[in-house]
């Protein structure tokens, strides 16, 4: 009877740990997915700025840059001539300790909930600030950034772009804007840093380390 009951318990085990599994592996194919779609959207409201002739900096030249908060990063040499110039961007935001009357907040290619849950790589994080005495609230579209460029260089390094005295507005031109509110806890300030690396081996940045 013992025996009977022990198998019965590792079946159950077994099933338990396959259903965890499954869900595990459903919430990243879904997650996953959309980020694929929200991709795709910046692309196309990309896209149709391209076709008004705006020049925007672009994902892919930013994702070249290599290297770690430890060495310092290195820039393509495209971007390097962009240091100190005006640029437009499109992308989504993030907040960073508030989401109404944002002075700052952070730009990424695609959206996330928690910047801590999906850490992003460095290279793909842009700091925003807004010029002085504007602000701005968080919105769920992309949104067009207008603003200087800047491109941080050497040792201990966490953020690699800040572009600043900024200005934005929808992506898509004549496009509206939805606000989005963000759970406390998933926003950047106060928080502890993840113990997951972003682009080896470097660490999350903490409001102490924003310009």
């Amino acid at each position: 009877m013992r025996t009977r009951t022990k198998r019965e318990l590792a079946v159950f085990a077994g099933i338990a740990v396959l259903l965890a599994v499954i869900v595990l592996a459903n919430s990243a194919f879904q997650r996953g997915s959309l980020a694929d779609r929200m991709d795709r959207y910046r692309r196309q409201v990309e896209a149709s700025r391209k076709t008004e002739g705006l020049e925007l900096l672009q994902w892919p030249l930013l994702r070249k840059t290599t290297g770690n908060m430890r060495r310092g990063p290195t820039f393509d040499d495209r971007l390097v001539a962009m240091d100190g110039t005006r640029v437009d961007i499109v992308g989504f935001m993030v907040p960073i300790n508030q989401f109404r009357n944002m002075t700052e907040f952070i730009l990424l290619p695609v959206p996330i909930e928690c910047y801590f849950c999906q850490a992003p790589p460095m290279r793909d994080v842009v700091v925003v600030q807004m010029a002085e005495g504007e602000t701005t609230n968080l919105f769920r579209e992309p949104v067009l950034v207008n603003g200087v460029l800047t491109l941080n260089h050497g040792p201990g390094t966490k953020f690699f772009y800040v572009i600043s005295d900024a200005s934005m507005g929808p992506g898509k031109k004549g496009g509206t804007l939805t606000q989005k509110d963000v759970a406390p806890q998933h926003m950047l300030h106060g928080q502890e840093q993840p113990q997951e690396e972003l682009l080896a081996p470097m660490e999350p940045p903490t409001p102490a380390d924003l310009p």
